[in-house]
Order: structure tokens, then C-alpha cells, then sequence
């Protein structure tokens, strides 16, 4: 049995594959780098090379290298509309209602009385701040 950490894991690595814009350099993505291992991007310079990323989230200790550094690029945290975003392309017909319920059927042209949902926490915006109820749900998906 998995737990609810595997399971965001698996769910997290399967959207940055299905939406490969979350792996794009950017700032807030997440890189392996040769020295200090996993950072966050702060500031990216493509033109002059230079990449300023946080060393495990502390922002007071930056370090400027080039991006011969990275070793590889993580991604950014899915949110919940990429989320949805990742649904559709695995062919679920997904709604969002303004109560914070998502619903989601099996194919696109299935009617709605065959959905299955699960609550969203709308006030938090990233997958990895949801609630285990809906990181079981989504893993349910996979």
C-alpha cells in the first residue's frame, strides 16, 4: 500500500509528463543541480547563462551558477488546473464547480450522471497542499 506521499509523487511525475510546459526553465521550477541537488529557481537568464536559485528553499542564501549546473529539470508544482488540464488529456470530461467540487467521467461523451467527484480546497491552489481525500482520487485516475 502506497502512501499519500508516493501516491502525489506518482500523480505529480505523471502530469509534468503529460504537460511538458511544467518542465519548461522557468522561474518557481524545480532543478537538480550538480552541487547543490535539488533548488528552486528564483531568477533564469537564458541570454547571459546565469540561473540565481535558492539552496532548499532558503531564500536568504542564493547562489548564482550558470546553467551548465542543472542537471535536470524538475518542473513546476501542478496546480489544480493542471490538474484538469491533465484529465482531459486522459480523455475524463472534468468540471470544477464554484462549490469546490470536481467531477470527472470516463470519456469525453459520457453524460455527467455516471461522474465521480471529490472536494477541492479552492483556497489552495497547488496539488501538494490538497487534502489526501483528493491525492487518493486523482492516484484513483491514473
Amino acid at each position: 500500500m502506497k502512501t499519500t506521499e508516493e501516491k502525489l509523487k506518482a500523480i505529480t511525475e505523471d502530469i509534468r509528463s503529460k504537460l511538458p510546459r511544467l518542465k519548461e526553465p522557468m522561474k518557481d521550477c524545480y532543478i537538480d543541480t550538480k552541487t547543490h541537488g535539488i533548488c528552486k529557481i528564483l531568477y533564469l537568464d537564458l541570454l547571459n547563462e546565469k540561473v540565481k536559485y535558492s539552496v532548499l528553499d532558503e531564500f536568504l542564501d542564493f547562489k548564482e551558477i550558470g546553467k551548465k549546473e542543472i542537471k535536470e529539470i524538475i518542473g513546476k508544482e501542478p496546480t489544480i488546473l493542471d490538474c484538469m488540464e491533465w484529465l482531459n488529456k486522459k480523455e475524463y470530461k472534468v468540471e470544477l464547480t464554484g462549490q469546490g467540487l470536481l467531477y470527472a467521467v470516463i470519456g469525453k461523451d459520457h453524460p455527467m450522471k455516471k461522474a465521480i467527484s471529490c472536494r477541492v480546497d479552492l483556497t489552495k491552489p497547488y496539488l501538494k497542499d490538497q487534502s489526501e481525500e483528493f491525492i487518493n482520487f486523482l492516484y484513483g485516475l491514473l
